[in-house]
C-alpha cells in the first residue's frame, strides 16, 4: 500500500514544478468551469511536458475523481438512472479492456492517440450542433461502447457523448448530472485497473489527489466567468483550446 501512496514523484519533480502544476490545475479547472468541457484534456496537455506522457491518464484519472464526485453530489436530484445504465453498461468492459492495453503502449503512441481524440471532438460537436439528433436506448448504448473504448486510454471523450445524450431527451440539468456520474464511474474503473498494474506506482496517486484538490476553487471561479460569457464566444473558446491541446500532444510525440 505504501508504494501506491509514495511521494517519490513529488520529491523527484521538486516544489517549483509542483507549484507550477498546482497553478496549471487551478487555471485549467477555471476554464473547465467556464466552458463545461475540456477540463480533463486541457489539464493533461498542460502538465504532460512536466511529468511525461505515460503518467498522464493515471494521474488525471485520480484528480478527476474529486472533481466528478463533487459535480455528481451537487446534481444528484437530476440524475437519470436509465440513461446512465444505457451508456455505462456497454462502456464498462470496453474501458477495462483498453485500460489494460494502455500500460503496453509507448509514450509516443499515447500522445498521438490523445491528440487525435481531442481533434475529432471538434467536428463531432459542430456536426451535432447543426442537427437535432434523436437516439433511443440502443443508439445510446452503441455510443457508450465507443466512449468506453476511447476512455480506457484517453482523457476527453466525454465530449463525444454530449449530442447523443441530449438527443436521447435529457434536460440540460439531467445531462449535467448523468454525465458527471458516468465520468465518475469511468475514472473509478480506470483507477481500479491501473491499480492492478504498475501504472499507479511511484507517487502518481498523491500527485493526482493534489491536482484534484486544486480543481475545486478553479471550478467555482470558472462558474462565475461562465455567467458572463456568450454562447458564441464559449464555442470558439472551446475549439481554440481543443486545437492547442491536440497540437501539444503531437509535439510531445515528435519530440
Amino acid at each position: 500500500m505504501e508504494e501506491f501512496f509514495s511521494f517519490t514523484l513529488i520529491e523527484q519533480l521538486g516544489w517549483p514544478a509542483i507549484l507550477l502544476i498546482c497553478g496549471v490545475a487551478l487555471v485549467t479547472s477555471s476554464i473547465h468551469g467556464a466552458t463545461g468541457v475540456a477540463g480533463g484534456f486541457l489539464l493533461s496537455a498542460a502538465i504532460a511536458p512536466i511529468i511525461g506522457v505515460k503518467p498522464i491518464v493515471p494521474v488525471i484519472s485520480v484528480a478527476l475523481l474529486i472533481s466528478h464526485t463533487t459535480r455528481a453530489l451537487l446534481n444528484a436530484r437530476d440524475f437519470d438512472r436509465k440513461a446512465f445504465l444505457f451508456v455505462a453498461v456497454p462502456a464498462f468492459p470496453c474501458i477495462v479492456s483498453v485500460a489494460l492495453i494502455y500500460g503496453r503502449l509507448s509514450a509516443e503512441t499515447i500522445a498521438i492517440f490523445l491528440g487525435i481524440v481531442i481533434l475529432l471532438s471538434i467536428p463531432v460537436r459542430h456536426w451535432a450542433k447543426s442537427r437535432e439528433i434523436k437516439v433511443g436506448k440502443f443508439g445510446l448504448s452503441g455510443v457508450g461502447m465507443v466512449y468506453g473504448g476511447l476512455s480506457g486510454a484517453s482523457i476527453g471523450p466525454g465530449m463525444l457523448l454530449v449530442p447523443f445524450m441530449l438527443g436521447y431527451g435529457l434536460t440540460k440539468e439531467a445531462f449535467v448530472a448523468t454525465l458527471a456520474v458516468i465520468a465518475l464511474v469511468t475514472n473509478i474503473t480506470r483507477v481500479t485497473v491501473f491499480g492492478g498494474t504498475e501504472l499507479l506506482l511511484g507517487g502518481y496517486i498523491p500527485l493526482g489527489i493534489l491536482v484534484g484538490l486544486m480543481t475545486i476553487p478553479g471550478n467555482w471561479f470558472g462558474r462565475t466567468i461562465l455567467r458572463k460569457m456568450s454562447n458564441k464566444r464559449h464555442g470558439s473558446f472551446v475549439d481554440i483550446l481543443s486545437v492547442l491541446g491536440a497540437l501539444n500532444f503531437f509535439w510531445l510525440a515528435i519530440r
